[in-house]
Order: C-alpha cells, then sequence, then structure tokens
C-alpha cells in the first residue's frame, strides 16, 4: 500500500511538473536538446575552467542545445509529422521529468571529476570544482539566456503582425526575423561594442601613460628613452619604459658566463613617439644607428603584444646568451590588451610588424655580408603575429633573416598557417615537422628541437607552441569544423576525453584563453622553460655546454613573474 501510495504521488508531482514546463512553452524536444548540450559543455577543453566560467558555459551549452531541440521539432511539424498522442505526450514528460534532473547531476558531477582530469595533465593543483555551484550558475545562465531568447521572439513576431497589414504573412514573418536581428545587430556589433572600446580606451589610455613600480628612467645612452635618445621617456608608454629599462645588468651577465660582457641594446619607439608606424619605425632604425646595435652579434626585431608589452624572461634568456652582444628593437602599435587588439587593431598589429622589420631590414641589407650582425624576428602571441607579418612565405622569411623564434602563434597567422599546411605526412598538427625539420622545428619543450635527427640548416626558425595553448589553437573554424589537433593524436597534456561539439567547443578554447598563463610553466600559453634552448638553437650561439644552458634556464625560471589574473594582457 505504501509503494503504491508513493508510486501515485511520484506520478502526481511528475505530471505537474510536466504540465508547468508545457504550460511556460518549453518543448519536450527542447528541454532534452538540453540535456545533450549541457552534457557536451561539461567535457573537458584545453585547460581547467573555474567554478564560475564551467557554469556559464554549460549554461550556454544547455541554450544551444535547448534551441537546437526545439528548431528540430518545429521542422518535424512544417513538414507534416503528426505530433505524437496525447498518453505518449505524458509519459514522455514524466519521464525527462524523472530522468533529466538525475542526468543532469550525473553530468554535472562527471564534468566536475574531468576539470581535475584536466589540472592533473597540466601540473596544477586540484580542487574539486563545487556541482552545486555549477549547476545554480548553469540554470541561472540558461534561464537569462532563454528569456532574452523569448524576448526577441515575441519583438519579431509583433513587427510582423504590424508588417501583415501590408505584406502576406510569410514575408512579415521573415521581415520581422530580420528587423529584430539587424537591430540587435547594430545594438550589439554597434552601439555596445563602441561603448565597450570607447571605455576600453579611457582605461588602457590611463594605464598606457602610467609606470610600472619601481621603473626609473635608464642614464645609460644604449636605451631609448635616456638623456641622449631621439625618443622621449615620456611617449614610450607604460610597457615601454619597462621594458627599455629592464633586462640583465653587465655585472649580472658576468656573474652567469664568467666572461666580460658588454651592455644590452634595448630600442623602443611608442605610441606617442611618432604619429604612424612608418614614422615609429623609421625612428627606431635612427635609434639603433645611435646606440651602435648594428654592429652587435645579434639584432632582434620584435613583435610586441597589444599593450606594446614584451616578455622579460625571454629577452633576459638572449641577452644572457650573447654575454650582452644583442640589440633589441620593437615599436607599439596599441595600448589595447591583445584581445581587444586582435578586434580593433589587428590591420595595425600587421602593419606595424611590416614597417618595423622592413625599415631595419634595409638599413641592415646595406652593411657589408661580413660586418654585420644576426637579423633575427621574434614575437611572443600576438606579437608573433605582427613579426610573421612582414613574410609573404617561409622563403621569404629566410632570404631575409639569418633565424627566427615564435612563441604561442594564434592561428590566424598566415605565415604559420601556410607552414603547418606543408608539415610532412603523419605528423601532427599541434607539432608538425616540415621537410625533416632542415629548417622549421616545432617544439612544445627543449628535447623537442632535437626531433628529428636530421642536419638543422641556417637560418633556422622555431615555433614554440603547446598542445594545450588555447591561444595557439583558437579559431573562428572551430565554430563548425573539428580541428586536425583534436581529430589526429593529440598532446600529452590534451584531455582524451576533449571532443569537438560546434559552437560549443569555439566557446570553451574562447574561455580558455583568459586563463592561458594561469598554469604551470610548460602548459597553455606559459612558454619561459622553453625559451632558453629555443634563443640557443635560432641565433646557433656557440660556447655553451647542454649543462650551462639548463643552468642559466634554472635562473630565468626563478625570475618568472608572470600575470596570473584572468584576462590581463600577456599576449
Amino acid at each position: 500500500m505504501h509503494t503504491e501510495t508513493l508510486r501515485t504521488a511520484t506520478a502526481t508531482v511528475l505530471t505537474a511538473v510536466g504540465e508547468w514546463l508545457r504550460r511556460r512553452r518549453l518543448p519536450w524536444a527542447g528541454m532534452l536538446g538540453a540535456l545533450f548540450g549541457l552534457a557536451a559543455a561539461m567535457t573537458p577543453s584545453l585547460l581547467p575552467r573555474p567554478t564560475l566560467y564551467l557554469g556559464a558555459i554549460a549554461g550556454v551549452g544547455a541554450l544551444l542545445g535547448y534551441g537546437t531541440g526545439a528548431l528540430v521539432a518545429w521542422v518535424l511539424r512544417r513538414v507534416g509529422v503528426p505530433r505524437p498522442p496525447e498518453r505518449v505526450r505524458r509519459v514522455a514528460w514524466q519521464l525527462l521529468c524523472l530522468i533529466g534532473p538525475l542526468l543532469a547531476l550525473i553530468v554535472i558531477g562527471v564534468g566536475a571529476d574531468w576539470q581535475d582530469e584536466v589540472r592533473a595533465l597540466v601540473g596544477e593543483r586540484q580542487h574539486r570544482s563545487s556541482g552545486f555551484l555549477v549547476g545554480l550558475i548553469a540554470v541561472l545562465v540558461f534561464s537569462l539566456l532563454l528569456t532574452l531568447c523569448r524576448a526577441l521572439r515575441r519583438a519579431s513576431q509583433r513587427v510582423a503582425r504590424l508588417l501583415g497589414r501590408w505584406v502576406p504573412a510569410p514575408v512579415a514573418s521573415l521581415a520581422g526575423v530580420v528587423v529584430v536581428a539587424a537591430l540587435v545587430y547594430w545594438l550589439a556589433a554597434g552601439v555596445l561594442f563602441r561603448g565597450v572600446i570607447t571605455i576600453s580606451d579611457h582605461v588602457y589610455a590611463d594605464t598606457n601613460a602610467g609606470t610600472e613600480p619601481g621603473v626609473e628612467r635608464p642614464e645609460s645612452a644604449l636605451r631609448s628613452g635616456s638623456p641622449e635618445s631621439l625618443v622621449s621617456w615620456d611617449s614610450l608608454g607604460r610597457y615601454g619604459r619597462t621594458f627599455v629599462a629592464g633586462g640583465p645588468t653587465v655585472p649580472e651577465i658576468e656573474d652567469v658566463t664568467g666572461e666580460p660582457a658588454t651592455e644590452p641594446i634595448r630600442v623602443y619607439a611608442g605610441l606617442d613617439s611618432a604619429d604612424t608606424a612608418a614614422g615609429r619605425a623609421q625612428l627606431v632604425v635612427e635609434e639603433l644607428e645611435r646606440t651602435g646595435a648594428f654592429e652587435r652579434s645579434v639584432l632582434v626585431v620584435a613583435g610586441a603584444t597589444g599593450t606594446g608589452w614584451t616578455e622579460p624572461q625571454q629577452l633576459a634568456a638572449l641577452e644572457y646568451l650573447w654575454g650582452g652582444d644583442t640589440a633589441v628593437a620593437t615599436i607599439q602599435y596599441s595600448f589595447l590588451p591583445s584581445w581587444l587588439s586582435f578586434l580593433v587593431d589587428a590591420d595595425r598589429a600587421s602593419e606595424a610588424g611590416r614597417e618595423l622589420f622592413d625599415a631595419v631590414h634595409a638599413r641592415w641589407s646595406e652593411l657589408p655580408e661580413d660586418d654585420r650582425p644576426r637579423l633575427i624576428s621574434y614575437g611572443l602571441s600576438l606579437g608573433s603575429f605582427a613579426a610573421q607579418s612582414a613574410f609573404g612565405s617561409l622563403g621569404d622569411l629566410t632570404t631575409r633573416t639569418d633565424g627566427a623564434l615564435y612563441v604561442g602563434t594564434p592561428s590566424f597567422t598566415y605565415l604559420w598557417g601556410t607552414i603547418e599546411d606543408s608539415r610532412d605526412p603523419g605528423s601532427p598538427e599541434w607539432q608538425p615537422i616540415v621537410d625533416d625539420g632542415r629548417t622549421v622545428r616545432f617544439a612544445a619543450r627543449p628535447a623537442d628541437l632535437s626531433r628529428p635527427d636530421g642536419p638543422w640548416e641556417a637560418p633556422r626558425v622555431v615555433y614554440l607552441q603547446h598542445a594545450s595553448d588555447p591561444v595557439v589553437w583558437w579559431s573562428w573554424d572551430l565554430l563548425t569544423r573539428q580541428p586536425d589537433w583534436l581529430a589526429e593524436p593529440r598532446g600529452p597534456d590534451v584531455s582524451p576525453r576533449m571532443h569537438w561539439y560546434p559552437v560549443i567547443t569555439f566557446l570553451q578554447v574562447t574561455v580558455d584563453q583568459f586563463f592561458g598563463v594561469s598554469v604551470p610553466d610548460g602548459h597553455g600559453h606559459n612558454y619561459a622553460s622553453q625559451i632558453v634552448t629555443a634563443w640557443a638553437d635560432a641565433t646557433r650561439v656557440d660556447g655553451w655546454t647542454d649543462d650551462e644552458l639548463t643552468d642559466l634556464q634554472d635562473l630565468i625560471d626563478q625570475t618568472l613573474t608572470l600575470p596570473t589574473v584572468p584576462g590581463q594582457d600577456i599576449g
């Protein structure tokens, strides 16, 4: 009797919930699709996600699944597929109300466990995400977005009813959707986006005008911004001032090398140093001539990130390796973080990379071939995109340089893409082999630069990229197409449980970029532990043993101070 009462009560509750959902006009197919969308969104991506982002993506995934299910049901009705009988629909709702919440809880719990698996792969401390918070955030995001979508649908219906007075109903319905979609696009891409950019301009302009704590104007004539410089200290910008005032000193270099050292040259032109990219590039060339940079052993033309930032440990490693007999030159093209620079300043980044290299190369080419420095192209992240914009092909790069080092290159970089596409059959996209490694080599760790065993001819081109770096693998193509790096054997720090889902994988990798440098060194967008060997190979430095290179790398690791705030610009 007790069992029968419980069964009856359960059926009553499920029926009531099902009726409530139906009154809310939530289609059964949509709710079933929401479960699948939730499950797909909870699968691992490249990097572990904090609870807030895990729940937000889960909510978006559920909405996408809901929309897909509802669309399928609508199409079936439009083509004349009859609806199931009332009794079948009622039982289907009862089953969904009984099994759905249980499946959702299981999916959220398993998804939280998978995040710990990803943390283990990238060497991060494990701490289980709160399933309750993930579920709560997912429900809130789903509900908010569904309410917004329904409001837009009602708006399009009202527009259609208004237009229906003058045009046929099908035309009015289509026009209603188009009008509302155009209005949303105008608000999002026009008013809202311009507002975000305007606010960002003000915020980051103020940041650019400031100076990092402890940074002081250099007195050395070998630095831009010094009293003898053609570039004023105030015009350099926040990260330009940090760049020219930083780096190892002569005593520090001598302490590491045990040999007499030279003070490294650092040349920089900020946004306020000249009105155009060409003007800043020409100013850099004049600074290089003034400082005697063309008499050094190595001259690096570097691409900066969106804010004008350059990674200090990576450049310090170069200066230690060459005993300070180096010169590094770069220019600023934006003061926005790289993710904003990509949206609004990508052309300026490309222009800056071309103008700077072309100007330096033109002056360098005038020197006697046996009496000029090794000309090296270098860039990190968006700076890598900027630096590679100077070259139309690998042949162009190797003809006009003595080597190159590119770190964490974004996939929208043309040169990187053409080299990746030419990889030898059987080599994976995340670490390809190109022409048996004769010119270009890709590495996720120092030992990878010895792969393959064949000759490595000069000039040498080095790409550092991790299989788990979302900056490298983010692409608009993720919306609709499975990438090779997921279809092929994947890297050791990418979860075997990661799969491609339309739109959802794109959202996951997009969010992963905000935590690219928050993971331990050697994973994500954090490359400091590979940089010494990479510079040694790219510039073909002599006189260093493997043990000495390891000791220098240990020193670089000890000084690692990368940003750890999600979204903070480091490239």
